[in-house]
């Protein structure tokens, strides 16, 4: 190894030479050309590359440069029109596995690589962005798409128990704030938060009773409050929080929510009014797990979120489905409900 480095550092590199993985030696001036030639290539040619990549291809060679985003612009507008207001997407993942399963709403199924969702829960979601956190008290953000991950402070908690988080707005602006909710026994609440860019969890204890609000199963920001509750009461008493002076403030606030069949009805149809989808995967278990290719004996554990679609809000809660009671029998995987903002600029990285 010695002697190979002296005949580079002593010979190749001052005259401008390079050894190719053929071992083969070429100028300056001929690996700078390699480089041009993929960008020189006809716009026909990448066009028809772009059509045959995969979803997470397409947006690493979306990235690459000017020619060739111009070639996989349609392409990518192809998936933007298609799959992006048809509803919520689906992400499948298992831990110690770095393949997981991505359903859009149509059914088109991609297999990507995520190797940074093991040994991961999800916690909240905003657009393409995942709220993640390990066991020991690590939680991060990260982006499925540009696959950027970014580092909170360590979580006052090592472990989970019945955690839903809710996040203000994309983890990539200043406004930022994401609030983690859990029931610390029958009477209390125990409430975290975090201005994105602080060092330090906020911590407020709730006095609020399960007879209020049992188990939390879904969380979400309206109008500059945090808003969580279950699928079992008619949410009149919900935990709301909010942030002021970075303090945490703690109150009651009722918002419109209407049945699914009533919510056509209302004209026009305001921002304040959701309809509830506390069982989303359960009647469809089946036909997902047949999209998915999965076997029998499996069990889905799902983060849910807040699709916009059609001129009105839908929370889609927590859930846990599986073939068979008996937990210890089924495989065990984590899924994770997104909806991609509604444009191509949904798969960068800097949504706001």
């Amino acid at each position: 190894m010695e002697g190979l480095k002296w005949l580079y550092d002593t010979i190749l590199k001052p005259a401008g030479l390079y050894v190719t993985k053929k071992n083969k030696i070429i100028t300056t001036e001929q690996r700078e050309h390699r480089h041009r030639a993929w960008s020189d290539l006809p716009p026909e040619l990448l066009s028809l590359i772009a059509e045959r990549a995969g979803l997470l291809e397409l947006l690493s060679f979306y990235r690459v440069c000017n020619p060739w985003r111009c070639a996989s612009s349609t392409a990518l507008a192809h998936i933007v029109e298609h799959e992006l207001n048809k509803g919520p997407w689906f992400l499948l993942y298992e831990d110690k596995n770095s393949e997981c399963q991505l359903l859009t709403t149509s059914g088109k199924k991609f297999t990507v690589s995520l190797p940074e969702l093991d040994g991961t829960t999800c916690l909240a979601t905003y657009n393409a962005w995942l709220l993640l956190f390990k066991q020991g008290g690590s939680m991060f953000f990260f982006h499925i798409f540009s696959r950027r991950r970014i580092d909170l402070p360590k979580f006052p908690f090592s472990d989970l128990t019945d955690h839903v988080a809710s996040v203000s707005s994309s983890p990539t602006s200043q406004d930022c704030v994401v609030c983690v909710i859990s029931r610390s026994s029958d009477e209390a609440l125990d409430v975290k938060a975090l201005l994105l860019g602080d060092r330090v969890w906020l911590s407020l204890k709730v006095n609020h009773a399960r007879v209020q609000t049992d188990t939390i199963k879904c969380g979400v920001y309206h109008s500059g409050i945090f808003i969580f509750f279950d699928d079992v009461h008619d949410n009149l008493n919900m935990p709301t929080i909010f942030i002021e002076n970075r303090s945490i403030c703690y109150m009651c606030e009722q918002i419109e929510f209407v049945a699914n069949e009533e919510i056509d009805q209302k004209q026009p149809k305001s921002k304040g009014i959701y309809r509830f989808e506390n069982c989303y995967l359960k009647p469809k278990f089946q036909d997902m797990k047949n999209k998915l290719g999965l076997t029998e004996n499996v069990s889905i554990s799902t983060c849910g979120t807040t699709v916009r679609s059609n001129g009105a809000n839908s929370l889609i809660f927590n859930e846990s489905v599986s073939d068979d009671d008996d937990e210890s029998k089924n495989r065990r995987f984590k899924g994770v409900w997104i909806q991609p903002a509604l444009s191509q600029n949904s798969f960068k990285d800097d949504e706001a």
